[in-house]
């Protein structure tokens, strides 16, 4: 526990300010603690992971500020073919120890930072390796998901049908997850890292980013072009607002070039949505999650 700590050194794209209070549970009883101390000092809670898609506000969170501890970051097998996954494990860990144990299905998530609860709220995904055509989504492999809800403070365990999962998004707010079990199939080791090779192509641009982002910044809209592709038909790439600039390795990143502000990132949010509003009569909708 800390009285304060600033957001900045907590999220990828290192912007943010002071939080009120920032706790770190190590068990799940521990998260009602958290609960009682919003309560008592009349103040919101929420929720990270590592920090790798939220764009943190430069004045900070007045509030309760939850990042799971250590004990929550394990992976077990279950029966055949289910894994149960603790919350605060690294993706790249999950992927990484499926592999060794010669169960696959989770090679899609190769190459996506951040934690698996993280991933499991956005629900991440990726298109498939070998058809653009269809996606990949962390939904498909899941069987429940072990949540606190931070309203009622009573523990659930959600079977994947209770779930309202849709594009980037669990529908899981307000809730605290804890570990989820999800499905997998017995592969040869060979088969499996040749599939997570496969990803790891897909995203070798990324290793080019050389100043701190959080990700996409928008959602893929419904329409032939996705988002990046969107903005930078608008010739936005490249553009700076302050220190923050709309990467010229991909239109639908924003970096912190160094001394970026969260005001600095949102007026570029906005520059991207009403130019491509403007010009192709599309909305676009955040994938970052504001704090």
């Amino acid at each position: 526990m800390s009285a304060r700590r600033n957001l900045s050194d907590y999220t990828s794209l290192k912007i943010g300010g002071p939080v009120f209070r920032w706790l770190e549970p190590e068990t799940p009883d521990d998260i009602l603690q958290a609960i009682s101390i919003a309560e008592k000092a009349k103040k919101g809670l929420a929720v990270i992971g590592k920090g790798t898609n939220i764009l943190a506000q430069d004045k900070g969170f007045d509030g309760v500020l939850v990042k799971l501890g250590k004990s929550f970051d394990y992976i077990e097998k279950d029966e055949e073919g289910v894994v149960r996954v603790g919350a605060a494990t690294p993706i790249s860990r999950l992927v990484k120890k499926c592999a060794e144990w010669g169960i696959g299905g989770c090679e899609f998530l190769a190459g996506i930072p951040g934690s698996f609860g993280g991933a499991l709220f956005m629900n991440a995904g990726v298109r498939d390796a070998c058809d653009a055509e269809k996606s990949r989504e962390i939904k498909d492999i899941v069987l429940d998901v072990d949540v606190w809800d931070l309203r009622d403070r009573k523990r659930r365990t959600l079977n994947r049908a209770d779930i309202d999962f849709s594009y980037r998004s669990s529908g899981l707010d307000g809730k605290c997850i804890i570990s989820a079990r999800i499905r997998l199939q017995k592969a040869q080791e060979s088969a499996i890292i040749k599939g997570i090779d496969s990803y790891m192509e897909k995203r070798k641009w990324m290793q080019k980013l050389k100043s701190p982002s959080a990700g996409s910044v928008f959602k893929n809209p419904d329409s032939a072009d996705s988002a990046g592709m969107l903005i930078e038909k608008c010739g936005l790439k490249g553009r700076r607002i302050g220190g923050a600039e709309i990467s010229a390795l991909h239109a639908n990143f924003i970096a912190n070039t160094g001394s970026a502000s969260s005001k600095d990132v949102l007026d570029l949010i906005e520059l991207a949505k009403k130019t491509v509003k403007q010009k192709f009569n599309i909305d676009l909708e955040l994938e970052l999650k504001l704090l």
